[in-house]
């Protein structure tokens, strides 16, 4: 299928998601991802905070961070397509999207001007593009794992749900030790602190591969490409809208007293 054929069809039919009933016992289909797209390999958890702010305000508001926006929002779309996706699959939801890309920026750096964002707009999702940065500029892996761990903690200790979103995908990365190893932390916070993660470098191998077999060709820097935005903006609707919806993990019960 031609690239331009492929964004248009992203853009429209497959990207809008299936419409569910809006009372308060039923729970709405999550939003269709295009099959073009593969497989986000997105993490499970809840999304606790944005839950409540849906119950009680019908609103929530994203504050997106990391050094390319388009690249979970979707490309060159106003609304950007991520809010409009979200409020198709969720009837009677108000997406705000606050976009505080910064391009560059390490993982110790961004967790300090989260604070200010997070005071400044009070967000209840922040999405962090985090990783990339810190592979390029050889930040040793425990540095940035606990420079991440540190901002998921304050964040949930200030009631905000986070997904993290993964490196860049590139061919040429992927005999790159030290770039593989900050993958490899992301997934270690994710699952130490129980918080989302969308893997965007293993669904942007998926997609550059499916679109080299369609007879494209595979380009280095393909997760940079329309088509890969408007997949990203997709796989984190989806994650979101279940994210919202699914049940938190029952607390264990407190030990017998001695």
């Amino acid at each position: 299928m031609p690239a331009r054929a492929l964004v248009a069809l992203l853009a429209t039919g497959l990207a809008l998601a299936v419409g569910g009933r809006t009372n308060a016992q039923s729970t709405p289909e999550p939003p269709a991802v295009a099959k073009e797209c593969g497989d986000a390999r997105s993490s499970d958890a809840p999304l606790p905070n944005s839950a409540v702010a849906l119950q009680q305000r019908k609103k929530i508001r994203i504050l997106a961070i990391g050094a390319s926006p388009s690249a979970v929002l979707g490309a060159g779309r106003n609304p950007p397509l991520l809010e409009r996706i979200l409020e198709r699959a969720i009837k009677g939801l108000d997406v705000e999207i606050v976009n505080r890309g910064f391009s560059g920026e390490l993982a110790e750096a961004a967790g300090e001007r989260l604070k200010i964002e997070v005071a400044l707009n009070q967000p209840d999702i922040v999405l962090w593009q985090v990783g990339t940065n810190d592979a390029f500029a050889h930040v040793p892996v425990e540095s940035f794992e606990l420079a991440v761990s540190n901002t998921v903690r304050w964040l949930r200790a200030h009631n905000i749900d986070v997904i993290l979103v993964g490196l860049h995908y590139a061919k040429n990365l992927a005999r790159d030790e030290h770039y593989q190893a900050i993958r490899g932390s992301l997934r270690r916070v994710a699952g130490v602190e129980n918080v989302l993660r969308i893997g965007r470098y293993e669904a942007m191998e998926v997609l550059a591969r499916a679109m080299s077999a369609n007879g494209q060709p595979e380009q280095e820097d393909f997760g940079l490409t329309e088509v890969g935005y408007n997949c990203m903006a997709q796989y984190i609707a989806r994650t979101i809208a279940v994210g919202i919806f699914a049940k938190a993990p029952k607390p264990a019960p407190p030990s017998p007293v001695q």
